[in-house]
């Protein structure tokens, strides 16, 4: 099984909007999620992972204030299938910056 291995990040806005998406032919397992405020105040996030297979979105977080100019390290591992997600907002545009590493796993027969 052919992997490889990026770093993914997306600086928030006050819209949802996705952060991640499996390719097709892909199986993705995410590592520890950051989430840093760069603000000087704190800022809220919210964090939704996408089900494809169930179309059904998971809350991962809900507005969760983040202290100003700090981080939080989310260390629970996301396994995702093809055409899943992960899609994220804040109460304050372009504060909170969301980084992780994937590790995407082709596999020819999920087309």
């Amino acid at each position: 099984m052919d992997t490889k291995n990026s770093t993914v990040g997306k600086l928030l806005t006050t819209s949802n909007a996705d952060i991640y998406t499996v390719p097709s032919n892909y199986e993705a397992e995410i590592d520890s999620i950051h989430i840093c405020n760069e603000h000087s105040s704190a800022v809220t996030v919210s964090l939704d992972w996408y089900d494809s297979q169930s179309t059904t979105y998971f809350t991962l977080t809900e507005a969760l204030s983040i202290a100003a100019n700090s981080v939080l390290l989310l260390e629970s591992k996301l396994w995702l299938f093809k055409a899943d997600k992960l899609r994220g907002l804040s109460d304050t545009a372009s504060k909170i910056t969301v980084t992780f590493k994937v590790k995407e796993f082709y596999v020819p027969q999920r087309s």
